[in-house]
Formats: C-alpha cells, sequence, structure tokens
C-alpha cells in the first residue's frame, strides 16, 4: 500500500558542460514492509568527475548529506538482514547511457579497475533492486560526450517488488567426437531476447580438463567472428577446433562466448554499465585415438 508520496527536482549548474535542459523530477513511492527510504535533498547538486574520450561522469548528490537515503525492514529472510527493495520506473533522455546508485561518500563514480571504468550495474527501468542494512546512496550519470546538454527525465522509485527482469542472450552450440590431430565444424548459434538490436563477438571459454588431460587443443577459430541479432532474432557461427596431437583421448568440455559489443546507441549500450549483456554455451568433444 502506497502510505506517501515524495517530490525531488534534479538540476544541474549552469556551469559544468553537461546539464539537463529541463529538471528531472523523482518520484517516490514507500511502503514500510520493503524498507522505507526519503529523499535527502529537495535539489541535488551535479558535479564532473571523470571524463573519457567518448563519454563523461556525474555525481549527483546533496550539499550535505546523500542524495537517497535507505532504512531498511527485517523482512528478507531468516537469517538475512534488514533490506531494502525497491524498483525505479524512468525513460532515458537521448544521451544518457547509464544511471546508477553508490554509496554515498565513495569514490565508485565511476568504479576504476585496471585503468578503465568496470563493473558498475545501471538502473532498469520497471527491475527490482536490493540493499541490505541500509544507508545513503548518491546517483552517477554517464552521458555521450557528443550529446552535450540532456533533456530532463522523470524517475519513479517504488519500494516493493515488480516482478521485471532483465532478457537476454540465449546460445546452444552442437557436440562432435574427434580423432586427435584432426579438426571439427561445430554450429554455434546465438538467439536475441532483448527489443534492441544486439552485436556479438565470439570467444572461447574455458575448457575443462582432467588431471591426467595435460595438453588443450591446438586451435578454436570463429567463421563469422562477429554477428548482428536483429531484436528476437537468431544467427549462428561455425567454430573449427582442432585437436592437439599431445592430448589424450577422453572427454573434453568447452566453452564458447558470445559478447556484446557496444556502441552508445542508447542507454546502457556502453561497456562500463551495460544494461544487457551475452551469453555462452558449452560443447562435449569426444576424443578418440
Amino acid at each position: 500500500m502506497i502510505i506517501g508520496l515524495l517530490l525531488a527536482t534534479v538540476i544541474v549548474e549552469s556551469s559544468i558542460l553537461v546539464g539537463f535542459t529541463v529538471p528531472p523530477i523523482l518520484i517516490q513511492l514507500l511502503a514500510p514492509s520493503y524498507g522505507d527510504f526519503n529523499f535527502g535533498c529537495p535539489v541535488l547538486q551535479a558535479k564532473p568527475v571523470y571524463n573519457q574520450s567518448l563519454v563523461r561522469w556525474l555525481t549527483l548528490t546533496c550539499p550535505n548529506g546523500p542524495a537517497l537515503n535507505l532504512v531498511p525492514s527485517g523482512n528478507c529472510g531468516a537469517h538475512e538482514p534488514g533490506c531494502t527493495i525497491m524498483y525505479p520506473t524512468f525513460t532515458p533522455p537521448s544521451g544518457l547511457v547509464g544511471l546508477y546508485l553508490y554509496g554515498h561518500g565513495e569514490s565508485d563514480c565511476p568504479f576504476i579497475q585496471s585503468g578503465s571504468p568496470s563493473g558498475m550495474t545501471p538502473l532498469q527501468s520497471g527491475v527490482d533492486v536490493m540493499y541490505f542494512n541500509g544507508g545513503g546512496f548518491d546517483y552517477c550519470a554517464v552521458v555521450k560526450q557528443s550529446t552535450g546538454t540532456i533533456d530532463g527525465f522523470t524517475v519513479e522509485w517504488t519500494a516493493g517488488f515488480s516482478g521485471g527482469h532483465g532478457n537476454g542472450i540465449t546460445a546452444s552450440v552442437t557436440n562432435a567426437t574427434i580423432t586427435i590431430g584432426n579438426s571439427a565444424m561445430l554450429t554455434l548459434r546465438v538467439m536475441n531476447q532483448y527489443s534492441f538490436d544486439v552485436t556479438l563477438q565470439f570467444a572461447e571459454g574455458m575448457t575443462w580438463l582432467t588431471p591426467n588431460y595435460n595438453f588443450t587443443f591446438a586451435a578454436i577459430t570463429f567463421n563469422p567472428p562477429t554477428v548482428t541479432l536483429k531484436a528476437g532474432g537468431s544467427n549462428s557461427t561455425t567454430v573449427t577446433v582442432t585437436t592437439s596431437p599431445r592430448q589424450v583421448p577422453g572427454n573434453y568440455e568447452i566453452g564458447l562466448d558470445a559478447n556484446p559489443i557496444y556502441g552508445l546507441r542508447f542507454y546502457g549500450d556502453y561497456g562500463a554499465t551495460p544494461s544487457y549483456t551475452g551469453g555462452g554455451a558449452i560443447t562435449y568433444l569426444k576424443l578418440t585415438s
């Protein structure tokens, strides 16, 4: 049951390079059985924090504290700490490629790994998020450099479960029996369950070896190495597996991955804050002498 309604407006200072032409409005719907939350201030302040050649990063926070305060409930499992379960509803404006929450006072806008932004999970409209133990959070927005100023937008927060979830890339692959020293050709088929086009690049994943399998395959190649899938569509690649004469007979398992190539075309189409991921399949190969 909705017991409260809070409104806050986000504006961006005119002195920075990226702003919102229309102030976004954040709407917050509260349901205490799933944890409460409230805004830290009616107007958030934006600050540029990181620049790349294609995108820039902004943090949105309050002058004297976090943008969003979470008050967890005790209904998140018999042996679990209290948590807040909630989901956003929003339509990203053109140029916004990522928006996520991170802990107030932390240096995770963006999270840097191996010298590059990595590992941030963007908010997705209608998809649940769960945070344990409460605390304060700020927003991190990722904007295309080429866009400049972006339009304002509305985010509606609702406590509780939405039942929403992402779709995905699914994959299947054929199996084979190969004489050691020879090659085999497999078919790896991928299906796109997202509502937008996706370009995938194929790669060899993990090869599982038992202790007496001291040598792996000589080569694994893909033709074509990339494919583009229409929304709801499918495509395939031919995988050529070349054995090594030094391998021993037995059963082998090879992971075959299909990784997205991100292109900044829409919200979440960015490798550091992806709203969609790739897929993969395992092929089972029997090697004989």
